[in-house]
C-alpha cells in the first residue's frame, strides 16, 4: 500500500488513479499510522511552497515524514512535494523545506523566457537509476512550475530538463525520490516512471 499525503495541496485523485493504473495499491490520508504502516510515500503537491509547508506542519506530518525516511522507507516527490524535499525555497520569500537534498528552489530568470515553464520537455539521463529504466531521449513529460530546484550536488539529479538551464525533472538520494513534472498527466512516459518505482519496491 503507497500512502499519497493529503495536506490540502495536492493533486490527488489524479496520483491516485495513476498508481492504480501500474497496479499500485495506493491511499490517500494524514493519517500517520497509515503512513507508517505504507510501504512506500507519496508527497503530491500543487500552490505555494509557504502554503505546502505551513499545511504539513498544522497536520503535524513532518516528524512523522522524517521517521520514515530515517528508517528508509522510499519517498517520492511530485512537481511541489519535490521541491519540498530541498532545504528551501525563495518563492515569495524565503521558506525552510524538509531538508532531505540539499539544495534550493529558486525562480527562473532568463531573459525572454515564458514563465511558468508549461508543457512538454524531453528527459536528459544525468546519472543511472532504476527510476529511469526505458526512459530515452525521445520520450516526454508534462511539466508546470515557476521556480526550479538548484541541488548543491548535481549527482542527485537522475534526468533534467533544458529550459534556459538544466531543470532537475527527477532528483534522487537514497530512498527519497522526486520528480518536477507530473508523471499521471505525461500518458504513457509518466505510467512507466510509475512502474520504475513500482519495480523498486518490489
Amino acid at each position: 500500500m503507497i500512502a499519497i499525503v493529503d495536506y490540502d495541496v495536492g493533486n490527488l485523485k489524479n496520483v491516485y488513479t495513476a498508481l492504480g493504473d501500474v497496479g499500485l495499491e495506493g491511499v490517500i490520508t494524514r493519517d500517520k499510522k497509515v503512513l507508517e504502516d505504507a510501504e512506500a510515500i507519496i508527497l503530491p503537491g500543487v500552490g505555494a511552497f509557504s502554503d505546502a509547508m505551513e499545511n504539513l506542519r498544522k497536520f503535524e506530518l513532518i516528524d512523522c515524514l522524517d521517521a520514515n525516511i530515517k528508517k528508509g522507507k522510499p519517498l517520492l516527490g511530485i512537481c511541489l512535494g519535490m521541491q519540498l524535499l530541498f532545504d528551501k525555497s525563495y518563492e515569495d520569500g524565503e521558506f525552510p523545506g524538509l531538508s532531505y537534498i540539499p539544495g534550493e528552489i529558486v525562480k527562473f530568470s532568463a531573459p525572454g523566457i515564458k514563465i511558468p515553464h508549461m508543457g512538454w520537455n524531453n528527459l536528459i539521463i544525468n546519472r543511472d537509476s532504476p527510476l529511469v529504466r526505458n526512459i530515452g531521449p525521445e520520450d516526454y513529460v508534462y511539466f508546470v512550475h515557476s521556480y526550479y530546484a538548484k541541488p548543491i550536488n548535481f549527482d542527485d539529479v537522475v534526468a533534467y530538463a533544458e529550459y534556459s538551464v538544466k531543470v532537475p525533472g527527477i532528483v534522487q538520494r537514497d530512498n527519497v525520490m522526486g520528480m518536477q513534472f507530473h508523471p499521471e498527466k505525461s500518458s504513457t512516459v509518466g505510467l512507466q516512471l510509475l512502474k520504475n518505482f513500482k519495480e523498486i519496491l518490489s
